[in-house]
């Protein structure tokens, strides 16, 4: 074969040149004439990009232009031309950024609005007798829907478009609403110089509906460039876009031609060349192949060191994050395990063999069906998928784990291998728990607080509320987080508060204040408010806890002692100046006067002792003792539910002792300042209407466990099942309190019996009894304070001799009247009448 005429002919290095040329020119024509098509390409596609572009920009400019004009078109229809019709109109301009000007058209065609008027003085202009824009606004009313007029040459200068929306009143025409935009400001929005491009040249037409004929925007002649019309689909009708390139640029693939020519015959010479020295070339391609093999066995012991070291890290990593990976080969159905997965499963490698049901083996038995489902479908559906789930190991001991999974797929989109990672969660498990348990532990606690608590972030959005602070606002847990909060504060303290809980933010001190909050019935609360900051671990701020205590009573107090005080210096003055009036009797009697300013003079230090004793007395009973008996009743309560640990009975049974005491205290408290309030003639009530039944059944369910105890009946007779009545309800309701727990109290068997009636717009209500009853002659002491009538050391009822007392002055202050009919050993009957309507306001 070596020694053929053809092998010693191919072999000449004349042949190889010339076979050389040929191959080199043939590939590098074929590359010349590739790079000629994508330069054509190229160009075709820039002009589709710039054709689609302008498509898009026409079609949201027809978009916008309908939008703005229909909502202009809307006010007008609605309510008339606007008084702010320019700041409507500057909105419009602002919000869209193709319109130029903003008009309203009357009936007959004239201009009447411009918006700027700078530069835009049409006002009065009748678009319906113009010859250029009539055809446009004609077809707008012919349609009575949105149309799109062009080109129109403007009469404040340049080319055009007018979007029209026709104003139907009752279904007469009355007008239009209009936006114009430039043909500049369209181009310029695109970064397109239409005047001054020199790449393309650009034209808009649109064909007329009547004639057929195109009109064209520009002034370029488009007439021999139809094949370059792209038709825009407008609902406004037909529109044709021109994008023509502007000069014939020269295509590259020539020059790659030329050098591809160039290249094939100095390749063919230097093959010519060398074809002579092949064998000093096979010398030195031997040399650069040892060489190449030696870097190449360099790189690969180099490489393989580097794998080695990245495998020992990665190994390290997850460690020490927990973290193992699993590879599962679908097709071989082979699971492989990182060594980590052996400690998370707690297996010996050396033993364990790694299987897929081995696997699913090692799942808690709860779990595995879930696991293997979502597996299931995430390879279905080619979804990578995230779950958590337990581990069941072979010292009975369970494990949580977090499991992610995605599987690769071939070309024919069947699953090949999946590749997972499991990462040992058990402690965070358990972190997450006993979090989750402080977290109800201190709901628990909140919620049953006799304290408002809430809490707020480090820039004093709320966080959380509870169930007390809930009560003094009037608000929802939803309406009181973020900023909501705020609304609950009475509106002439909502400053203020706000400067001060800023000022305690950014200088870092104690909040200590006092609010108001109003409700949405308008009930006023006033609160003492103190606020602290939560620090982290890091000693970093990331909140605030806030308390807030009820002293509305204590400020109504102080405001009761205050005028009290008042009116005490007012008679004292009144009487000094009737002293004074008297001047000359006055001196008739000299030593008497004498004798009577030193004794008016004790009489007064007198008086404002016992003043300022009163004022203090009740301020300490009220904010000293009641706020106290609170908190002692609250977590009295929050013990005996044993969110703070188990009780024992004897634990119980002192707690409940405790806290009935409590309760007993904080009525007297109660009862005390009652009587204060009515002896100073400063008892306020609060008059609404309201349901009286409901507040009889409310009161009747409170008192059943009591009835319950002692084995006693309640019925009811009613003469009306719809009573309303308009007093003060919480006043009513503890009247009827009263009543109806001296009833059980001095009761020992039978029936108590309520009666309900309406005689002559008042309302009638008996409490009758067959209790101990009442002695006639102790009848007309039964109504004053601070008697009872089984007194002494002996007398086997509590009580302060309070409560019928406050019953009848309450009765009295809300216009009615109390009675009571008794005998010895038979019962009571307690009645109090009260009228229907407020008679205060009649």
């Amino acid at each position: 074969m070596r020694n053929s005429p053809f092998y010693l002919f191919i072999k000449k290095p004349v042949v190889i040149g010339l076979i050389s040329f040929i191959i080199l020119l043939v590939v590098s024509q074929y590359i010349a004439y590739q790079k000629y098509l994508i330069n054509e390409n190229e160009q075709k596609k820039e002009i589709n990009n710039q054709v689609n572009l302008i498509k898009d920009k026409l079609q949201s400019l027809v978009m916008h232009s309908y939008s703005a004009t229909k909502t202009l078109g809307y006010i007008v229809e609605r309510n008339g031309i606007p008084a702010d019709f320019d700041s409507i109109a500057s909105e419009l301009l602002n919000l869209n950024k193709y319109f130029d000007v903003v008009e309203l058209v009357d009936g007959d065609g004239f201009i009447t609005h411009v918006y700027p008027l700078k530069d835009n003085q049409v006002i009065g202009f009748n678009i319906i007798k113009s010859t250029e824009a009539s055809s446009g606004a004609l077809a707008t009313i012919k349609r009575k829907d949105f149309f799109i007029a062009g080109p129109v040459n403007l009469k404040q200068g340049g080319i055009g478009i007018v979007s029209r929306q026709p104003i139907l009143i009752d279904g007469d025409f009355s007008g239009f609403s209009a936006v114009v935009t430039k043909l500049s400001t369209f181009f310029n929005d695109l970064n397109i110089d239409a005047f001054n491009e020199n790449r393309f040249v650009y034209q808009l037409s649109r064909v007329n509906v009547e004639t057929g004929q195109e009109e064209f925007f520009l002034e370029n002649d488009m007439s021999s460039f139809k094949e370059f019309a792209v038709p825009i689909e407008m609902s406004v009708g037909e529109w044709k876009l021109y994008v023509v390139p502007a000069l014939s640029e020269f295509n590259t693939g020539v020059w790659f031609s030329i050098f591809g020519f160039l290249i094939a015959i100095a390749g063919s010479l230097g093959i010519w060349f060398l074809a002579g020295q092949s064998e000093r070339l096979n010398k030195l391609v031997s040399i650069k192949l040892k060489e190449q093999e030696s870097e190449l066995k360099l790189i690969y012991e180099t490489t393989k060191k580097r794998i080695k070291k990245s495998e020992s890290n990665l190994r390290k990593a997850q460690k020490i994050a927990q973290l193992g990976s699993w590879e599962l080969d679908i097709e071989k159905q082979k699971l492989s395990w990182s060594k980590e997965m052996y400690r998370i499963f707690e297996k010996d490698s050396k033993h364990f063999e790694v299987t897929h049901n081995a696997f699913y083996n090692s799942i808690h038995p709860e779990d595995r069906d879930m696991v293997s489902k979502i597996y299931k479908y995430s390879v279905e559906k080619n979804k990578p998928y995230q779950i958590t789930y337990r581990l069941s190991l072979d010292n009975e001991q369970i494990k949580y784990v977090e499991e992610q999974c995605e599987t690769f797929y071939n070309d024919n989109q069947v699953p090949v291998k999946s590749f997972g990672i499991i990462q040992d969660i058990t402690d965070r498990k358990k972190t997450e728990g006993i979090l989750k348990n402080r977290e109800l532990l201190y709901r628990s606690l909140t919620s049953n607080a006799p304290v408002a608590i809430f809490n707020m972030n480090a820039v004093g959005d709320y966080t959380y509320v509870n169930e007390e602070w809930l009560k003094y606002s009037g608000m929802n847990f939803i309406e009181a987080m973020g900023s909501g909060w705020q609304n609950a504060l009475h509106p002439e303290d909502r400053e203020r508060v706000l400067d001060e809980l800023q000022e305690s933010i950014l200088t870092n001190i104690k909040y200590n204040s006092e609010w108001r909050f109003q409700d949405k019935n308008g009930k006023i609360t006033n609160l003492a408010v103190k606020i602290t900051k939560l620090l982290d671990a890091n000693n970093d701020l990331y909140g605030h806890i806030g308390i807030a205590s009820d002293i509305t009573e204590r400020i109504d107090n102080e405001k009761e002692l205050l005028n009290y005080k008042n009116n005490l210096e007012n008679l004292v003055n009144l009487r000094t100046q009737e002293l004074s009036d008297s001047k000359d009797a006055l001196l008739n009697l000299l030593e008497d006067i004498n004798f009577q300013s030193i004794e008016l003079e004790k009489e007064k230090v007198k008086a404002q002792s016992a003043d300022l004793m009163k004022s203090a007395f009740l301020a300490t009973m009220s904010h000293e003792l009641r706020t106290p008996m609170n908190s002692i009743i609250g977590f009295t309560g929050i013990l005996l539910k044993e969110f703070a640990g188990p009780l024992n009975e004897e634990q119980k049974k002192q707690l409940s002792m405790v806290k009935t005491s409590g309760q007993h205290l904080l009525g007297l408290i109660n009862d005390v300042l009652d009587i204060s309030k009515i002896e100073a003639g400063k008892l306020n009530v609060s008059i609404y209407p309201f349901n009286y039944l409901t507040t009889l059944e409310k009161t009747i369910d409170f008192l059943l466990p009591q009835v319950s105890k002692k084995g006693l009946i309640i019925k009811t007779e009613i003469s009306s099942m719809d009573i309303s009545i308009t007093s003060d309800e919480r006043r009513i309701e503890q009247v009827l309190l009263n009543l109806l727990s001296n009833a059980i109290k001095f009761s020992n068997k039978g029936t108590i019996k309520i009666k309900v009636d309406i005689i002559d717009d008042l309302l009638v209500t008996q409490v009758i009894d067959q209790g101990i009853g009442i002695e006639q002659r102790d009848l007309n002491k039964l109504f004053m304070p601070f008697i009872q009538l089984d007194g002494g050391l002996s007398r086997t009822h509590e009580g302060t001799g309070l409560g019928l007392a406050i019953c009848k002055s309450l009765i009295e202050k809300l216009g009615g009247t109390i009675q009571v009919q008794s005998k010895r050993g038979e019962g009571s009957n307690f009645t109090f009448k009260l009228p229907i309507e407020d008679v205060n306001n009649k």
